[in-house]
């Protein structure tokens, strides 16, 4: 295993340049560095044959950390890493990152104080009655039955991804994971009909000091499973926030912010996924 620097303009995601232009096998990912797009600021993209890549910009404040957090936590899973990342963008990055590591105990002074878990309708009764969040993997091997695989696979994640509890923090994007388990494919309209589930609401500050806090690098996450009772600051439902259960992601998802921060005097900010 190894890293591999080349020129953020690198584009070859189908042929392995690095291993004699063979296909890429799941031992090969790859983070590229903009300095800006006109769409988005970050996106996770791979599958049908292509390297599994994270691509964001440098428009995102926390770009340097986000680097060096890829790197360590891909490198603990044997990874072959190709940054696309000029040179100089690459010192700056390892330069402001310092002795920083990727699971700090502590959040850091540019993270938000709250993490945000969203879920489908039927998800959320089995979380209540287990009192914890758990990965999918967890999850599939503790249930007879669960999904068949995790909402990751239909933008080729990362198979280690399967074994942590994915958090956001908070925004309208975040609805699309319910949505695509809905639909059965990623759907961007976030105005459309859909089922509300629920939203979960965690202390980041109490996750990160019991040192339960895993960054990969476009993500926050925790491995395997998180305890409700010790963590959670609020759970928003339609019931709770007093809108349909049939609505959209936008409005679910706005409603339940704003009445959060209402409640809790924490401010909720949108993500780029």
């Amino acid at each position: 295993m190894g890293i591999y620097r080349t020129d953020s303009s690198f584009r070859e995601y189908n042929a392995n340049p690095f291993n004699n232009s063979l296909p890429y096998d799941d031992s090969w990912i790859l983070l590229k560095l903009m300095d800006t797009a006109d769409d988005f600021q970050q996106m996770t993209t791979g599958g049908n044959g292509q390297v599994f890549r994270f691509i964001m910009t440098k428009e995102l404040k926390d770009w340097t950390y986000r680097v060096c957090d890829f790197i360590q936590y891909e490198s603990v899973y044997n990874k072959n890493i190709i940054l696309a990342i000029n040179e100089g963008d690459l010192n700056t990055a390892r330069a402001e990152y310092g002795n920083h590591k990727y699971n700090d105990p502590f959040l850091r002074d540019y993270e938000q104080q709250v993490l945000v878990h969203t879920t489908t309708r039927d998800k959320y009764e089995k979380i209540l009655l287990s009192e914890e969040l758990k990965s999918w993997k967890t999850s599939k091997a503790e249930y007879s039955v669960w999904e068949e695989a995790p909402i990751g696979a239909l933008l080729g994640d990362p198979e280690s991804y399967s074994s942590y509890v994915m958090f956001g923090t908070g925004g309208v994007y975040q609805e699309l994971i319910p949505l695509a388990k809905q639909r059965g494919y990623i759907d961007m309209n976030l105005d459309g009909l859909y089922t509300a589930g629920a939203r979960f609401y965690f202390d980041a500050a109490k996750i990160a000091n019991d040192g339960l806090l895993v960054r990969d690098g476009v993500h926050q996450k925790v491995k395997e499973r998180l305890n409700l009772i010790k963590y959670l600051l609020w759970t928003a439902t339609s019931e709770e926030l007093g809108v349909a259960e049939r609505t959209t992601p936008r409005i679910f998802a706005e409603t339940a912010d704003r009445i959060f921060s209402e409640r809790f005097g924490m401010r909720i900010y949108d993500t780029s996924y």
